[in-house]
């Protein structure tokens, strides 16, 4: 795979080759995709777009493998950042909670999924649920609610916040 990536940015670089022998690079290298996770594709297709449009420079010595998981942390830092935002709970305990690799049946050893809920501003949450449903919702909706994003964004290592307004319309 780092070689078609290595081939491709110098058929870039060149300025001998057609847009139809550039075209052959990209689909060759979009083949050996097929090893990577879907989660890895869709940021070595955004990683690629942003190489595209010149929104990125290249540094020496890192592979294509490097730029994609530096991708993913950057992305699953921003969303932590907005779903603390969006809650304004303590992000450092929500942080130290997806980095301990909990499941479901473990989420609340020592007490940390309780904490990170005492965190949680109500206020915020309360006004971040009104919206997203239209419609006023009891304290104890709200915590229930929050306790429900908490822990499925937990369990499956942060969700795109689309998803998350989609899922919480219900």
């Amino acid at each position: 795979m780092n070689s078609r990536f290595e081939k491709y940015i110098k058929a870039l670089k060149s300025d001998s080759m057609n847009e139809e022998e550039m075209q052959m690079t990209l689909n060759d290298l979009h083949k050996s995709f097929a090893t990577l996770t879907q989660a890895d594709q869709k940021y070595a297709n955004i990683f690629l777009h942003d190489i595209q449009s010149g929104n990125i420079t290249l540094e020496t010595g890192k592979t294509f493998r490097d730029y994609i998981t530096e991708y993913q942390h950057s992305a699953k830092a921003n969303q932590i950042n907005q779903i603390s935002d969006i809650l304004g709970l303590y992000k450092a305990k929500l942080q130290t909670i997806m980095n301990s690799g909990v499941a479901e049946s473990n989420i609340n050893e020592y007490g940390r999924f309780d904490d990170l809920k005492n965190s949680v501003n109500k206020a915020k949450a309360k006004s971040y649920f009104e919206k997203l449903e239209g419609s006023t919702i009891s304290p104890f909706k709200v915590s229930m609610k929050t306790s429900d994003l908490l822990k499925r964004f937990i369990v499956s290592d942060g969700l795109e916040l689309e998803q998350l307004n989609d899922e919480n319309k219900h």
